[in-house]
């Protein structure tokens, strides 16, 4: 009898062994973990990098057997808290500044001396801050424009218009000195008065509404809160056409809320473009401090400063050279700025660079950077 009942429970154990669960049996989309186990639970997803709006780098390489010493600032423009904004010495066109005044006196993040001027220190062409036009475009040099957290560089021209309902009138100077022929506009920043002595025709817009279309016969004074339209002509100007009452405001060929215009051309579309002579820098075989501005991608935006004539610390570059140093910093467009003495780069309130006259030097624009709410961690 014990016997046959050990065969029954031998024959019963091989049974189930054959007749249970497969682990080779193919799951379905619907099956759950093979085994009894809790399963474990998802890996929670990696939070993606928080880029910081400003980024400062010091760099020291020896570059063609000379020591070279880098200033990079890096911006990212898709932060909303963000703002890069050019600024004239003193608020105005005419006047020069320190760096360091300019950036206590705005509570910059960051300061950086811009582009070219002419005498009395006018801007040496176009200036557009917060959508507003300071200084129309010149005949040469690059524009650099931001708006909308994306920055782009356009070539001249770059045409500004007075519109007034469906009239289009170009524009042909903004804040000119001397005064020339055609449609000028002037603005507070130019000064108390439009600066002409003689008659012309003039219309005065406040808050871009027209207040009135006259002959004057002497300097006419700029309201604080509009322009002034000026033309030299007595007979025949498209300003007679202007009512009282009447909105006019000044429009853009692109929109922007920012503009500068740079120097000449470095880098374009990743290739170093860069010549041996510049209009506004001169000779670009030698080697100096430079300053330059250039865009990675269409957020970001580089600012590069390279110290020189300081042999052991920092020799400088030549044009070539600063375009190959951008393109090595993942930059497809730049344009070159002031240099030489006036190459000069404040972060955090402190002058960052060696400015090559050992101190610093009278400026008439720069670049502001701007982080509102929380300040960066320093």
């Amino acid at each position: 009898m014990k016997k046959i009942l050990k065969l029954v429970l031998f024959l019963f154990f091989i049974f189930v062994i054959i007749t249970g669960p497969s682990e080779e049996r193919k799951k379905t989309f619907f099956d759950g973990p093979c085994s009894y186990a809790e399963p474990s639970p998802s890996p929670s997803p990696v939070p993606a990098p928080v880029k910081e709006p400003v980024v400062y780098s010091r760099i020291e390489l020896e570059y063609e057997g000379s020591p070279q010493v880098l200033h990079v600032l890096e911006l990212d423009l898709s932060n909303p808290d963000l703002t890069v904004l050019p600024v004239l010495a003193r608020e105005q066109v005419f006047g020069f500044e320190l760096l360091s005044e300019i950036n206590k006196r705005h509570e910059a993040d960051a300061t950086v001396n811009a582009g070219f001027n002419f005498a009395y220190g006018q801007p040496s062409g176009l200036v557009i801050q917060n959508g507003k036009i300071l200084s129309s475009v010149r005949g040469y040099g690059r524009i650099l424009l931001i708006d909308g957290q994306k920055a782009w560089f356009s070539f001249p021209p770059f045409m500004v218009s007075l519109k007034a309902g469906d009239i289009m009138i170009p524009v042909d100077s903004v804040n000119p000195y001397p005064h020339e022929k055609g449609i000028l506009v002037f603005t507070r920043e130019y000064g108390p008065t439009n600066r002409i002595n003689g008659k012309h025709t003039v219309c005065v817009v406040r808050d871009n509404i027209v207040e009135s279309v006259q002959i004057a016969s002497d300097e006419t004074d700029i309201p604080d809160d509009g322009f002034l339209i000026v033309d030299l002509r007595l007979e025949g100007s498209p300003l007679s056409g202007l009512k009282s009452g009447e909105r006019v405001e000044i429009v853009f060929q692109e929109q922007a809320e920012q503009g500068y215009q740079c120097s000449g051309s470095l880098v374009e579309n990743g290739i170093n473009v860069a010549k041996d002579a510049d209009e506004w820098a001169g000779d670009l075989r030698i080697a100096t401090p430079r300053t330059a501005v250039g865009i990675k991608d269409e957020s970001t935006l580089v600012f590069l400063v390279v110290d020189g004539r300081q042999p052991g610390y920092s020799v400088g570059v030549t044009g070539k050279q600063l375009a190959d140093i951008l393109i090595s910093l993942g930059v497809t467009e730049a344009s070159m700025l002031d240099g030489g003495a006036s190459s000069e780069l404040i972060y955090n309130n402190e002058i960052v660079n060696r400015p090559s006259a050992g101190k610093e030097r009278l400026l008439a624009s720069a670049f502001i950077i701007k982080v509102s709410g929380e300040r960066q961690d320093r």
